[in-house]
């Protein structure tokens, strides 16, 4: 088991593929914090991973991730009642019509992009004390589609897959800077494209197109237990701290598209982010900061068929 040691958040997690990480993660051991939107359904998934996994350490917290005042709330509560974070976990996303957050943000840009990004640059100080640490953003290849201009983040020309592949864009290249900017601190990165899986995101599509997605997710999507297993594997699997920064897919790295890696854009989307969370500019990063000689997170245990790691006891951790 992971004697407790590592602290995993995973937001997102009262249902579908948070659910499931969240259980995976639960039955290994670990301590597991729920961050979700919903407390009635969150604290009833909590109670069911405790008694499934005889796992006392799975707690469920609030936050809105279209609403950044509720995120600082939480990560001020989180970090007065947690010492440790060893893996932040972004998951939750919305797709379906217009809509606005709280900050009048478009709401796909604003629940999966921004509110991820204003959670994750709360915790660095957290991630960065907690090293070797990790942070895993559930992504998608809809990436390739997105078109992210910063003077049409309202995009008047609105369409659900358009608004959705835009945030998962956004997602993509902040897991890129992630990586620069934290890298030397020890701090790993990742992308996930879990593929189809058949959860409730496509609820709120609508309509008789939005009814045929659901009907065919069904049956032809990946069940929430098949496609939390990347995202699993890039939480605790050993060996990839060179793959910082990249995506993954069916546990392997995905090559993406160049323009991902576009520094320049890269960076500018870190300090508009910055800006639209009523934070500082930082000043960039060079590229000639010296790797890390820190040893990866190890683990022991055999890989199934999936190639997710089932654990026993990670090692080459820091003691706190």
């Amino acid at each position: 088991m992971f004697a407790l040691h590592f602290r995993y958040l995973s937001e997102g997690a009262s249902g579908g593929l948070g659910k499931s990480t969240a259980y995976d993660l639960a039955k290994r051991g670990a301590k597991v914090i729920l961050a979700c939107r919903n407390m009635k359904k969150a604290e009833a998934v909590a109670r069911a991973i405790r008694m499934k996994t005889h796992n006392d350490n799975v707690y469920a917290y609030y936050i809105d991730l279209g609403s950044l005042r509720t995120v600082k709330d939480f990560v001020q509560d989180f970090q007065k009642n947690e010492p440790k974070l060893d893996v932040l976990i972004n998951n939750a996303a919305y797709l379906g019509p217009r809509a606005t957050t709280e900050d009048g943000y478009e709401r796909s840009f604003g629940v999966n992009y921004l509110g991820h990004f204003y959670l994750t640059y709360l915790l660095k100080d957290r991630l960065k004390k907690c090293a070797p640490s990790r942070i895993v953003n559930v992504c998608s290849d809809s990436y390739a589609k997105g078109k992210l201009e910063f003077e049409d983040l309202a995009m008047k020309n609105y369409d659900i897959y358009g608004a959705y592949a835009r945030s998962k864009l956004a997602i993509a290249r902040f897991t890129v800077e992630a990586h620069r900017c934290w890298f030397p601190d020890v701090v790993l990165a990742y992308a996930v494209h879990p593929g189809c899986v058949h959860t409730e995101l496509l609820r709120n599509w609508p309509g008789v197109f939005g009814e045929v997605l659901r009907a065919a997710a069904r049956f032809l999507f990946k069940t929430p237990e098949e496609g939390c297993q990347t995202i699993v594997y890039c939480a605790v699997a050993e060996g990839i701290r060179d793959q910082s920064g990249k995506m993954f897919e069916n546990c392997k790295p995905l090559k993406t598209k160049d323009f991902v890696k576009d520094k320049a854009k890269g960076r500018q989307l870190w300090n508009k982010s910055l800006r639209l969370c009523d934070l500082d500019e930082e000043p960039d990063v060079s590229d000639d900061e010296p790797t890390p000689e820190v040893n990866n997170v190890k683990v022991t245990g055999e890989q199934d068929e999936t190639g997710a790691q089932h654990l026993a006891n990670p090692e080459g951790k820091k003691e706190k």
